[in-house]
């Protein structure tokens, strides 16, 4: 979705299969629209083996028609499953077993349908490495991680399928990784993280090992909600002084009980403390919102359309990236709220919305935020097409 930073697997996998002794080319496919380019690009650096990092499953065709052209094909990536159709596979972080197929390890867990397993310490990682890739494409803005996995469990989503065990590396080594980037020549750093403050501990050694150094390194990250007696205004304070310039939020409803039922654990009251602060200090925020989840009642989403009134005060600061309720295969709403619903993807439906009323609802989340002042990234804004086609067909 973003092509202002460079996608952060490549950098991830070079810096750590170079580190045990081989050879890495990468190319960012991202920036490049044609396939013919794309193999033209990769004929000039002739491979052993070439990988495929594939985003999403809306990749998948492409990267399989990609691949068609090779041999000693491998595929990875969060749009990568265990029924993959066609060559070799990997599931679950890459980087340990990638190295292990690259010796010829081929049974090594994560690859070809086999279990995955997570990486115990994170800390023994070497920092990402996009020399080449910045060097290519000019980027400002490089990726990195402070953790893994997440310490809420949401019902719509399926990161606890994918790292079930939360980890993190310590505050002081991501500071010194984030300055590493800056080497690079990247100016600002943007966290894949689910969410940057999972472990508060490291969260506030992070936020205090940036503060310390008077050339400020802009950072932007995702950002959990939590209990208001959680986070003091000195957390906020060394937050704004650490060079953090925006957050996501995963706020998804203005309402209480829908949150409950997705096990959001904040309140009303917590959520106006975490707004009001960061407003204050004039750090961007973005609210994720999702319309129609499967509690959702008319009611409950005039609630999240209220608290877009509520926090009007900070739209000029504030963007909104709203989606349609996906019910996934693997999530918690899957395994454990069947009852809620009569199918999977877009198209379920139950007592309270079907596709056209969520339609609705997410066209009205346009309408509301624009006439505050909220922000719309274009991609949100296409989603809006996307889901037209389906809602006329």
């Amino acid at each position: 979705m973003d092509k202002d930073k460079p996608a952060p697997a490549l950098g991830f996998l070079k810096s750590y299969i170079e580190q045990n002794g081989f050879s890495v080319k990468t190319i960012d496919g991202n920036q490049i629209e044609d396939i013919d380019l794309i193999h033209l690009t990769i004929s000039q650096f002739p491979a052993k083996y070439i990988g495929i990092s594939v985003f999403s499953y809306e990749q998948k065709d492409i990267a399989l028609e990609i691949g068609s052209e090779y041999n000693n094909v491998l595929y990875g990536g969060s749009g990568v499953q265990c029924d993959w159709p066609h060559g070799d596979y990997i599931v679950g972080e890459g980087e340990y077993a990638l190295l292990e197929y690259l010796r010829g390890n081929k049974y090594y867990p994560g690859i070809n349908g086999r279990p995955p397993q997570q990486i115990d310490n994170l800390n023994n990682l070497p920092p990402p490495d996009y020399t080449e890739i910045h060097k290519e494409h000019n980027y400002e803005s490089a990726v990195i991680s402070g953790s893994r996995g997440c310490v809420r469990n949401c019902t719509f989503c399926d990161v606890a399928s994918i790292w079930p065990k939360y980890r993190w590396w310590d505050g002081k080594t991501v500071a010194e990784n984030m300055h590493k980037l800056a080497d690079q020549g990247f100016k600002r750093i943007s966290f894949s993280d689910s969410l940057v403050n999972g472990s508060m501990k490291h969260f506030r050694t992070l936020c205090a090992e940036l503060a310390k150094i008077d050339h400020k390194l802009k950072w932007n990250g995702q950002f959990i909600i939590r209990a208001k007696n959680t986070f003091k205004e000195s957390d906020f304070d060394n937050l704004a002084n650490s060079g953090c310039t925006g957050l996501t939020l995963g706020i998804e409803s203005g309402n209480e009980s829908v949150r409950h039922h997705m096990r959001k654990k904040f309140t009303n009251d917590d959520l106006d403390w975490f707004v009001s602060n960061l407003g204050k200090r004039k750090i961007k925020m973005k609210f994720l919102l999702i319309v129609g989840y499967p509690t959702e009642t008319e009611e409950d989403f005039q609630e999240t359309l209220d608290m877009l009134h509520k926090y009007k005060e900070y739209s000029s600061t504030t963007e909104i990236s709203p989606h349609m309720m996906l019910i996934d295969k693997g999530t918690p709403l899957d395994y454990d709220h069947r009852e809620l619903y009569d199918d999977f993807g877009f198209e379920w439906s139950n007592e309270n919305s079907d596709y056209k009323e969520r339609y609705r609802r997410f066209l009205k989340i346009f309408e509301v935020g624009q006439s505050l002042g909220y922000g719309f990234k274009q991609h949100a804004i296409d989603k809006i097409g996307k889901f037209d086609v389906q809602y006329k067909s």
